[in-house]
């Protein structure tokens, strides 16, 4: 009983300290439009009655609103005293107290774009594929919009539960992007991005699943891919799907900023070649170079501000902007998510994931194909290609162990496709093996 007049008590508060915006908004709603936006759903950050104090951390945090003229859609709210930086753009520092992650506001992710010029667009999409499946759940969706000429990006991010009409029911919970990808194709998918997007068209496009991110991450010099790459997949704790999918895409550019000369010279045509084996693309080397050699003639990356984040579709919110190149910024995102989870788990909300020993599971389907090599090559691959399209050894912590599991993988494909007569499958089999080694072996 106690604890339910406490419950109704903090309701009451919540409720005092959103009257007054209530207030304000509904003076306002004559003048300035509300926005209407009937192609997404925003998921409610309040999912259970125990998060009262989640509640309270979102009004703490800020979650500022701006008048400007040069928002993408008529996006209103109340005005905040914010300080102006020395480009006079609207600007938020919180202080971080100790072992809590620091983060800027970025006041841009619902404007407009103003670079010009020949654009390249590039559908960047993250599957949510368990390990051995071949689930094509589109789970980070994201626009890469390359003006070579001028040396500018776009990274427009997109919520994975953004509403697209897949032909469904409504009360299906289906007509979402997610799902376009996985129940409508590769095709469709790229059309509806692009609607969503504001881009003419899709030219070429990235697939790639948990392991290969995981590999990715490290490439890119992560100490700790697996903490990394569980803040950016995670919402919890964050607050909604928006905040998301834009870290999703705020990782993205600073991995461009900080580390494109991974990808020039004689060493980055390697790391190119290597890369796109890595993940399913249509991009060719050829391509991919050309436009990296653009941009290194327009002298990118000349400033921070030549790439740019933008959520689409718009919601009138300022995005809290982590740096995920430090280490240590990241472990303290790492204890707000178990902080959150451990509260729901407490309260029976949810419960833990079971966790899969990959290392145990992956020895286990070579153990099984060793004795099926002799006689039985097409239980061999039908065995060991999922996990191999999906560079499942990454997932294995110990790089000796990793090491080892991959090279296996490698050589038994490579022979049961050799005894089927599939020479081009072979092939491609050693040139991920060899690309992979070229990449990570040398570290």
């Amino acid at each position: 009983m106690k604890m339910r007049q406490v419950y109704n008590i903090g309701k009451i508060v919540i409720l005092l300290l959103l009257f007054p915006f209530i207030i304000l908004a509904c003076k306002e709603k004559e003048n300035d439009k509300v926005i209407e936006n009937d192609e997404r759903k925003v998921e409610d950050i309040v999912e259970q009655e125990d998060e009262v104090q989640d509640i309270e951390e979102q009004l703490d945090l800020e979650k500022i609103y701006v008048y400007d003229n040069e928002l993408d859609t008529e996006d209103v709210a109340s005005v905040q005293d914010i300080p102006i930086d020395t480009n006079g753009d609207l600007y938020a520092l919180r202080k971080p107290a100790k072992k809590e992650a620091s983060y800027t506001i970025d006041s841009t992710a619902n404007k407009k774009s103003n670079f010009t010029g020949r654009c390249i667009n590039i559908s960047i999409v993250g599957m949510d594929a368990r390990i051995g499946t071949t689930s094509k759940h589109a789970d980070a969706n994201h626009v890469l919009s390359i003006y070579p000429e001028t040396g500018e990006i776009v990274v427009t991010s997109i919520p994975r539960d953004t509403y697209c009409d897949l032909g469904y029911e409504d009360s299906t919970g289906l007509n979402k992007l997610t799902i376009c990808r996985s129940n409508k194709g590769r095709r469709r998918y790229l059309q509806e991005a692009a609607r969503i997007a504001r881009v003419n068209k899709i030219d070429y496009y990235v697939e790639f699943g948990f392991s290969q991110a995981m590999g990715i991450i490290e490439f890119l010099g992560y100490k700790n891919p697996t903490n990394t790459l569980q803040v950016l997949r995670t919402r919890k704790g964050f607050g909604d799907d928006y905040q998301r999918c834009y870290n999703q895409g705020q990782f993205i550019r600073q991995a461009m900023l900080s580390h494109f000369n991974k990808f020039t010279g004689t060493l980055g045509r390697i790391a190119i070649r290597a890369a796109l084996l890595l993940v399913e693309t249509n991009l060719t080397y050829d391509v991919v170079t050309n436009i990296v050699d653009q941009l290194e003639a327009a002298n990118f990356p000349k400033s921070s501000e030549c790439v740019t984040v933008k959520v689409r579709p718009v919601l009138g919110i300022q995005y809290k902007q982590y740096n995920f190149s430090d280490e240590e910024n990241i472990g303290s995102l790492i204890g707000q998510i178990e902080n959150f989870n451990n509260r729901r788990y407490k309260n029976k909300v949810d419960n833990p994931q079971p966790k899969v020993n990959v290392e145990k599971r992956l020895l286990g389907v070579i153990e099984q194909a060793v004795k099926d090599s002799a006689k039985h090559p097409e239980q061999v691959i039908s065995r060991m290609q999922n996990y191999f399209n999906q560079r499942a050894w990454y997932q294995v912590k110990d790089k000796g162990m990793r090491t080892k599991i991959r090279d296996e993988f490698g050589t038994l494909l490579y022979n049961a496709y050799m005894k089927k007569n599939k020479i081009n499958e072979a092939n491609n089999v050693k040139d991920v093996i060899d690309s992979d080694k070229a990449l990570f072996d040398s570290k």
